[in-house]
């Protein structure tokens, strides 16, 4: 399965929310949504008002979080354009503190969960296993360079790929140049984020903010640049197995629609 979701097309269903602590937050759906079922990708960009927290907490599956607008502290890790942070399931993680302008940054599963558990009471809640929390920054050139003119296919690795699955590449492309992704059998499915410029798949421009999901047994991903070039995330989840069950229903993050 691929499922290609342009920024353009979801902006309708952006919604506003408020959080247990009376955070405002909002949130734009991709895929998936708070009852999709468990073995479905889910994928959001969550817009984080300014100066609002949210508690620290884990969740049951594997997820990716990309800084794309904004500023805020993951406990005491500084986010900015562009953080990708992975946490493994039941990993907990946070307080997210956002800054000044706030903090906009999209949160990509290759499972669906529909909220999460916070701590102290979460706690209970925690499986036993191996815990990651891994934040990088990737240094991409669009507001200080001209992607059309980049004459090579760049992919630049920044997490290195693992022999679990795990792995993430900034992707570049100049004007027009056509790219085939990582294969992927080599992990537990692949999100495609477009930073900026655009690129065409199937027949389709996908612009900034836009993702793209590639599930495995799929073959791998064939974009081709738009004129102006374009910049992207290639995201890899680690290997997983379907039908997991959770150690208890995690709360929705918002319970009280504000829009």
């Amino acid at each position: 399965m691929i499922s290609a979701k342009s920024f353009r097309n979801v902006r309708q269903d952006r919604f506003e929310g408020k959080l247990f602590n009376g955070s405002l937050y909002a949130r734009t759906n991709y895929l998936g949504s708070d009852t999709s079922d468990r073995d479905t990708p889910q994928a959001l960009l969550v817009e984080q008002s300014a100066n609002s927290e949210i508690p620290a907490h884990f969740h049951g599956i594997d997820q990716f979080q990309v800084v794309v607008q904004g500023g805020a502290m993951l406990g005491k890790h500084p986010l900015k354009p562009v953080s990708i942070h992975f946490a493994a399931a039941y990993t907990g993680y946070g307080p997210i503190n956002a800054k000044d302008d706030g903090v906009f940054y999209f949160t990509l599963r290759a499972q669906s969960e529909p909220g999460a558990f916070f701590f102290p009471d979460g706690r209970k809640f925690q499986k036993p296993g191996k815990r990651r929390n891994i934040t990088v920054e990737v240094g991409l050139n669009s507001e200080t360079e001209d992607m059309s003119h980049y004459n090579a296919e760049a992919l630049e690795i920044a997490m290195e790929p693992e022999d679990e699955g795990l792995a993430a590449w900034a992707l570049r492309l100049g004007s027009g140049q056509s790219f085939v992704g990582p294969d992927p059998m080599l992990g537990g499915g692949q999100y495609y984020v477009i930073m900026d410029g655009d690129f065409d798949y199937a027949g389709e421009s996908y612009e900034r903010w836009s993702c793209i999901f590639v599930e495995p047994p799929e073959t791998a991903l064939e974009v081709t640049a738009g004129p102006g070039g374009v910049e992207a995330l290639v995201l890899q989840f680690p290997f997983w197995e379907k039908g997991t069950k959770l150690a208890g229903n995690a709360p929705l993050y918002a319970e009280n629609r504000v829009d």
